[in-house]
């Protein structure tokens, strides 16, 4: 009776301890998804020059070349099987750009006789878009790319200072921009997992846009061709 006690005991925990080990598996998740993506927050910082394929900016700012701050927030309303979230966003920025006034009765738009006087310009871009975001690489296989399109309208507020004389004003038109990025989950699923159920950040990942602005009905503040990188969260 004692050895047939003995046995069922072995037997027992012989049983027990796959699942035990299973459990303890470093690297599971224990959730069997993600929780649905609704929001996306990103920073990037990037190049931005206005007046595109004119000279006058050139002639005061010779290296403005920026650097442009820019966040945007996205709230995703549709997600289209197979492919990914669509919604609308919208982002804001910052940019500002030092150099030397030019005397005006010498200057012309491709010459600047320095004044002596401090020129400073600053814009502030605001972004209303369309987003489509194509994550069903990263969702379905194991690759983590994600790509996104955006399409909207650009609103770029700006100033300018020259000396004592201040000018403001904003101008607006069309804005693009196509992204790639790289999903961080697959470092560490597990812990990607628990952070998406503990704080709800589904994914963090990092990113690079190229994007471009027509934003130049009233001043020519738009960039055709600019770029910004940078690191974002879906939750």
């Amino acid at each position: 009776m004692k050895h047939i006690a003995s046995v069922l005991v072995l037997a027992a925990i012989v049983g027990l301890a796959p699942s035990y080990a299973h459990a303890q598996s470093v690297g599971e998740s224990n959730e069997e998804g993600w929780s649905p993506e609704g929001f996306l927050l990103s920073f990037g910082i990037g190049a931005y020059r206005p007046d595109p394929g004119g000279e006058a900016f050139d002639v005061v700012y010779p290296s403005g070349n920026g650097p442009i701050l820019l966040g945007e927030f996205d709230f995703f309303l549709y997600r289209i099987p197979f492919l990914g979230p669509i919604g609308i966003g919208v982002a804001g920025g910052w940019a500002s750009y030092k150099g030397t006034g030019c005397l005006s009765d010498t200057s012309t738009p491709t010459f600047c006789d320095p004044s002596g006087d401090a020129a400073k310009f600053s814009l502030f871009p605001l972004n209303a878009m369309a987003v489509l975001r194509i994550d069903a690489l990263a969702r379905k296989t194991p690759v983590p790319f994600v790509f996104t399109g955006k399409v909207g309208y650009n609103t770029v507020f700006f100033k300018e200072t020259v000396g004592a004389e201040k000018s403001s004003g904003r101008s607006h038109g069309f804005g693009w921009a196509v992204q790639i990025a790289l999903e961080l989950n697959f470092i560490n699923e597990r812990r990607a997992n628990a952070l998406d159920e503990d704080w709800g950040i589904n994914s963090s990942f990092f990113f690079f846009e190229l994007a471009g602005s027509d934003a130049n009905n009233r001043a020519p503040v738009g960039d055709k061709f600019y770029f910004t990188g940078g690191f974002g969260l879906t939750f």
